[in-house]
């Protein structure tokens, strides 16, 4: 079958971006046809440094371009609704990097307004659809490790707000800031791929003056009684790794866990020592891990399907509830905190 000619525009010129264009490079029959940033001077240079025809000043000028089929939207987490809605009404097919919005309203948005023009719209979880993450899943519907009942993941480390290596964004609460949806989001999707859609959410952290939260450790309770533990955080040095928990043995998934290289498989033995070495299993990423989520957007234009069946809007309409009732968690608990440490000086 012939690779479908899918024509990208690029809205958000900054790291991740980079990683876009590099791994659009592998992929038979796309293209970078333009880019536009939230400054002139940002699409500029990228332009330049990744050679893209067409260098256009705003994002209104990408959405009304004929000569784009789908946006890769990688702008801060605050501005994805504002954005993605651009182009959807203007008929392009979106990616939209995770997290996919501030909120759950803002994805259900999304999502209908999809729907009502026909487009193609897509988080860009990208650990989906990479080698480990689909030998994973095959494990886990074949019974490898009997029946999941527990996942625990985490992902933090320090973030600074300024000097060397800052992201002030993430500080900021207008731009989607904070450890839970840019790092919790990962182990949160883990434990919904593995468990299901609607947990019940208990959760405890610490908030910034700013408003964003900095440290967060929450526990998804799934209806059949499985849990999710989560950790994220952009002020502390985390484990990064996860552990999917089953009835009959589990499965390590190495750091950094949203993109290993391979996983590890153990068995409970019940007439031995309680458990054989784990069984290493390499399931590498090829060339840009980027491309694996790019490749399943193309499936998705050629056949005319509107969403994936491996990261459907379900999925991330979940997810985003999810992650709201933790950072509605977290404000509460510390406010709690906060009253009974005054009550008690």
């Amino acid at each position: 079958m012939t690779a479908p000619a899918v024509r990208w525009g690029l809205a958000g010129t900054g790291t991740i971006a980079r990683e876009f264009v590099r791994a659009i490079g592998e992929v038979p029959g796309a293209s970078i046809a333009a880019a536009a940033s939230r400054t002139v001077a940002a699409s500029g240079k990228f332009c330049s440094d990744f050679d893209i025809p067409k260098q256009l000043l705003s994002f209104q000028d990408l959405a009304s371009d004929d000569g784009i089929d789908a946006v890769y939207l990688s702008t801060p987490a605050g501005l994805h609704h504002e954005h993605a809605k651009l182009f959807l009404e203007a008929g392009k097919h979106v990616l939209v990097e995770k997290p996919f919005t501030s909120n759950h309203a803002e994805a259900l948005d999304l999502a209908r307004t999809a729907q009502s023009r026909g487009a193609v719209l897509m988080e860009a979880m990208w650990s989906r659809f990479l080698p480990a993450y689909v030998e994973l899943k095959r494990l886990v519907d074949d019974g490898a490790i009997g029946e999941v009942r527990k996942v625990e993941a985490s992902f933090g480390f320090p973030i600074p707000e300024s000097g060397p290596g800052a992201r002030p964004a993430l500080y900021d609460p207008a731009l989607g800031g904070g450890s839970v949806l840019e790092l919790g989001v990962y182990p949160v999707q883990l434990s919904h791929w593995l468990l299901g859609s609607e947990p019940t959410v208990a959760a405890f952290g610490s908030i910034s003056s700013s408003g964003v939260d900095l440290d967060t450790t929450a526990l998804l309770l799934f209806g059949d009684g499985g849990t999710g533990t989560m950790s994220s955080s952009i002020r502390t040095v985390l484990p990064n790794d996860a552990r999917i928990l089953g009835t009959e043995g589990y499965i390590q998934l190495p750091a950094p866990h949203h993109c290993p290289n391979g996983l590890a498989v153990s068995r409970y033995n019940p007439s031995g020592p309680g458990t054989v070495e784990p069984h290493i299993i390499r399931a590498p990423i090829i060339g840009g891990g980027l491309k694996y989520e790019i490749l399943e957007f193309h499936r998705l234009i050629e056949t005319g399907r509107l969403q994936s069946s491996v990261m459907p809007l379900s999925d991330t309409l979940a997810i985003m509830r999810t992650l709201d009732l933790i950072r509605g968690e977290v404000r509460v608990n510390q406010a709690r905190t906060a009253t009974l440490e005054g009550t008690l000086s």
